[in-house]
């Protein structure tokens, strides 16, 4: 293996090829499933599932307009369970600090996520705390782990007909951490939130459901298409982006479909269901919409974006996309 580049933690097509290097030499147990998906299953003997997923949070800057990386960790960790069909029932917290890391700041991100465990039901149940000398890290960095039981974990076979839906305008998360860290003025803040009470809402009339976080909308859509087999037609113009996040890309050079979302669910119900998931999704974003759908099964899967002049392959995010961004 070469040295490793930073574009292989952007969650684009290096990361891919990275994983794809490594993970096949993993002891995987045979009642385990759903490696490469957002949260591990492992069937129970009652019939429920437990769901299991684990990650880490580098972000910079730690603040930002509408949140902390506290923010980003709580959510990060309980969106990856219920995107899965999960209820989730408790997370780990472990921290490593940088020797003279701000108390105050420390604090503000503890109560963060003290905050967010009280509102939203979830206990955070254990972790760790390293402290690492000065100059050896930028400030702090958080990994959770969380886990959840599911009814019915959402995999479904996807098919021609279904449709592709976004729960709420995309890029919010990026533009506001780039406002900061390149300081420009916008009026959009992050999106993080978790997603408990909206999939508690749609759970039922989906089939598949993913958070389009590191790559975002892109890279969750090749997904889709990579591990379903399929061929997906998404329309740019049902697309929803505010217009101060489209003015910040265009002044930024870079591709809003590619940027983190941190509280977006990308999902997939069949034609019967759709209209009604976008209604109740409405409630809690009035930008969600359907965005595309299957159009036919395909042994590679692919993504084609249809615009005003045509119509192009949407890639697999790749090479720098926006580092420590989530």
């Amino acid at each position: 293996m070469t040295k490793i580049q930073l574009n292989i933690g952007n969650g684009g097509a290096e990361m891919q090829e990275f994983l794809g290097t490594f993970l096949p030499k993993f002891y995987r147990g045979n009642q385990w499933n759903n490696f490469d998906n957002d949260s591990a299953t492992l069937p129970l003997p009652d019939g429920k599932t437990l769901c299991f997923t684990s990650d880490s949070f580098v972000v910079d800057p730690i603040e930002f307009p509408g949140g902390n990386i506290g923010d980003l960790a709580f959510a990060g960790t309980i969106n990856d369970l219920v995107v899965m069909g999960a209820n989730p029932t408790g997370i780990s917290c472990s921290l490593i600090i940088e020797e003279g890391f701000s108390g105050e700041k420390l604090t503000k991100i503890l109560d963060t996520l003290a905050n967010l465990s009280h509102e939203y039901k979830v206990p955070i149940v254990t972790g760790d705390t390293k402290v690492m000398e000065k100059g050896s890290l930028d400030g702090i960095v958080i990994n959770t782990s969380g886990v959840g039981l599911a009814e019915e974990i959402l995999d479904k076979n996807l098919e021609v007909g279904d449709k592709v839906i976004i729960s709420g305008g995309i890029g919010e998360h990026g533009v506001a951490l780039l406002s900061k860290r390149f300081d420009f003025e916008t009026d959009i803040v992050s999106d993080s939130k978790p997603l408990i009470t909206e999939m508690k809402e749609i759970r039922s009339l989906l089939k598949f459901a993913k958070d389009p976080t590191r790559g975002g909308l892109a890279a969750s859509l090749n997904e889709i298409a990579s591990s379903h087999k399929c061929k997906l037609n998404i329309y740019d113009i049902k697309i929803p982006i505010k217009k101060a996040v489209k003015s910040a890309g265009d002044l930024l050079g870079i591709d809003i479909l590619s940027l983190a979302n941190e509280g977006k669910l990308v999902c997939v119900a069949n034609p019967k269901n759709a209209e009604k998931v976008v209604e109740k999704l409405k409630k809690f974003n009035s930008m969600a919409e359907i965005i595309g759908e299957i159009v036919e099964k395909s042994k590679k899967g692919n993504v084609v974006l249809k615009t005003d002049l045509g119509s192009r392959l949407l890639l697999m995010p790749t090479g720098k996309i926006v580092p420590r961004i989530c």
